[in-house]
């Protein structure tokens, strides 16, 4: 492994983007960063072309238009706009958060629909109060209407878990029993972004530790993130594979018992760095959602503070660094 090094001594603020500049200051460099400071520079990117890109086209109501599935009559769906949003640097506490997480409350309660197009294999109703809770408590974990959502389906994987191995059949029959889903309709498995992200901080310890070795050992990896085993990295890392073996573990990263499960990823990711000692996962890993964060990549030292950004918020989460950015607004 190479020798760990500060990384606030081989990055310049300076030569950053405002987003990036934020990002760093926020989740990274925080001890060294004046709270008024870090305020003046989110005021800087709100009016970011980038993130001016995405709110400009949030509907009244505070959606983008379909939540789930794209249609025609959008180019982007509500959850990715919110994740793309949320990876620029706004949160809660930004207007057009604000406005979609009103608009999620809303479907929750029951006082409004969803645009997208029902699912015929699956109980949408279910699955779409499992989308909206998970973006809900990502954005707002004290949330209490997403909560009672999230509880039902904590109560469910624990019940898989009860035993020292998955139990399919306890959990399919506490999937029956607490969500009452509709007759003949697929039974949703755990193993996929929306449940891993909505179970932070819901589960057991007991529960919660063989649930991540479940999932780290499944073939699999995480639908909707990456489909390969998480116990094996990829054998090349300026790939797309890369980026999403390294989102699949940020999600991890966020539950309590993560750090001691993941010594194999860590050596990974230091064995993975340059010569300069930051990562540059190259142009090919653009995917609009986590990359590009700086305004262009057309300078090398833009592309390698991008993604020397993404591989320490995960090294800040292994080694238990604040998983929250400070509250700017209170201010």
């Amino acid at each position: 492994m190479k020798e760990e090094t500060n990384i606030s001594k081989l990055i310049k603020l300076e030569q950053m983007d405002d987003i990036v500049q934020y990002l760093y200051m926020r989740d990274i460099l925080y001890e060294q960063i004046e709270p008024m400071n870090l305020s003046a520079k989110k005021d800087d990117i709100l009016t970011n072309d980038a993130i001016l890109a995405i709110t400009s086209e949030e509907w009244n109501d505070g959606s983008w238009g379909q939540f789930h599935s794209m249609s025609s009559s959008s180019r982007i769906t509500t959850e990715s706009a919110i994740r793309r949003l949320l990876n620029l640097g706004l949160d809660k506490n930004d207007m057009p958060i604000q406005k979609a997480l009103k608009y999620m409350e809303l479907f929750l309660l029951g006082e409004i629909e969803l645009r997208d197009r029902k699912e015929k294999k699956h109980d949408w109703e279910l699955l779409t109060r499992l989308f909206v809770s998970t973006w809900i408590r990502m954005i707002d974990s004290t949330n209490n209407i997403a909560n009672l959502e999230a509880e039902k389906w904590a109560k469910v994987v624990s019940a898989g878990f009860v035993d020292e191995v998955f139990n399919k059949s306890k959990y399919t029959e506490a999937y029956k029993e607490i969500l009452n889903p509709e007759k003949g309709k697929i039974i949703w498995g755990f193993q996929n972004f929306y449940l891993i992200s909505l179970l932070q901080k819901l589960l057991s310890s007991t529960v919660e530790s063989k649930f991540l070795d479940y999932i780290l050992e499944y073939e699999s990896g995480i639908y909707y993130i990456y489909d390969k085993k998480l116990l094996t990295p990829p054998k090349k890392f300026s790939t797309k594979q890369s980026l999403k073996f390294i989102t699949a573990h940020s999600l991890l990263s966020k539950y309590d018992g993560y750090s001691s499960k993941s010594s194999l990823v860590k050596e990974w990711l230091f064995e993975s760095r340059g010569e300069d000692g930051l990562w540059d996962f190259t142009s090919s890993t653009k995917d609009g959602v986590y990359l590009p964060l700086s305004n262009n990549w057309r300078k090398s030292i833009n592309r390698k503070y991008d993604s020397t950004y993404i591989v320490m918020k995960l090294l800040n989460n292994i080694v238990g660094k604040r998983l929250t950015p400070p509250n700017i607004h209170s201010l």
